[in-house]
């Protein structure tokens, strides 16, 4: 039996490109275009790195920084430090019940709901963090903050940190439009396949009986047992028993009429984890693995003696049926 070039598996014919490239470049296109235009460090004062929905990290430079913190009313927020705190608190309203945390830390409260912006003046003992902090209460419909840790950072690291939450902020809502436009495009793919096929049933929508068979001596056994004609389309749905004792990577299918390739799209549903990209598939060893194989502009082959040959890579363990394989 002569061996067989392996055959490259074709993609879907509904196939297209991904819709995740076009975001990834995109957003690069956005970040990058976010690090020339953002803010100097001198005007931007809340230099947040988002850890959790109800977490939050504030890096603050050697000069200081301020920072807005949004809490609801009765919900406790905890400011934490990495050293002791200055004991005394400078807050600007008395809406907010403002509590000893330890020595790093104070615990925060809004008992008004109407409660206006509240600003606390805090600072180290060594000085190595100086923030002045905004309390703000929102509706519980808006997110809020339970925990806020400072960290001292230089002005370097403020910075990136700066240009982080700036991307994030500015290409979320394209990424949002994206994703929207994303799913919109997959249900019109969706849409346009189901009406190609009805189309093609319309033309024609034939199932024809095959029955045949073929098996190799390494005990695999190729069966189709039926055809389809939809269309312009033919399909041959075929089965691979595996009676040996390893698995069958499958690497190649191929359908010839006259000795010509007609091969169209190749599919397998394997019985097993296929690690090789290159592999149409695997059959674990004591199973069977259906699959369909396509033959394009079938009409130009109907009522032609058809021949189909699978392998494994290289051409070893080919299994071949070229009788009782014909479609009309």
């Amino acid at each position: 039996m002569n061996t067989m070039n392996t055959m490259n598996t074709m993609n879907n014919t509904t196939a297209a490109a991904p819709p995740s490239a076009l975001v990834r470049l995109l957003l690069a296109l956005c970040t990058a275009l976010t690090v020339f235009c953002v803010p100097s460090l001198a005007r931007a004062q809340t230099l947040q790195t988002p850890l959790s929905k109800s977490e939050a990290e504030h890096l603050v430079p050697p000069q200081g920084s301020a920072a807005e913190v949004p809490i609801h009313t009765g919900a406790v927020c905890i400011l934490s430090f990495p050293e002791k705190l200055i004991p005394k608190a400078l807050s600007s309203s008395t809406d907010f019940d403002i509590q000893s945390w330890g020595e790093d830390g104070i615990a925060i409260r809004a008992v008004n709901k109407r409660a206006a912006p509240s600003t606390v003046a805090l600072a180290t003992v060594t000085g190595l963090i100086k923030v002045n902090v905004t309390l703000r209460v929102v509706p519980d419909g808006e997110p809020a903050l339970t925990m806020v840790r400072f960290k001292a950072a230089s002005e370097a690291e403020a910075f990136d940190a700066q240009v982080k939450v700036a991307t994030e902020k500015r290409t979320a809502p394209i990424q949002l439009r994206l994703e929207t436009k994303e799913k919109e495009l997959e249900a019109l793919i969706r849409k346009r396949v189901e009406r190609e096929i009805a189309e093609r049933l319309l033309r024609r929508g034939d199932v024809l009986k095959l029955r045949t068979h073929a098996r190799n001596r390494d005990h695999v056994i190729l069966h189709v047992s039926r055809g389809h004609v939809i269309g312009e389309v033919g399909y041959l749905s075929y089965e691979i028993q595996n009676r040996s004792g390893s698995p069958y990577l499958l690497a190649t299918v191929r359908v010839t009429a006259d000795g010509r390739n007609v091969t169209g799209d190749v599919h397998l549903k394997s019985t097993s984890v296929a690690r090789d990209p290159a592999l149409i598939g695997v059959v674990a060893p004591g199973t069977t693995a259906r699959g369909i194989v396509t033959i394009p502009s079938v009409h130009a082959v109907l009522r032609q003696p058809l021949a189909l040959e699978i392998g494994m890579a290289k051409g070893r363990s080919m299994v071949r049926i070229d009788r009782g394989l014909e479609l009309w």
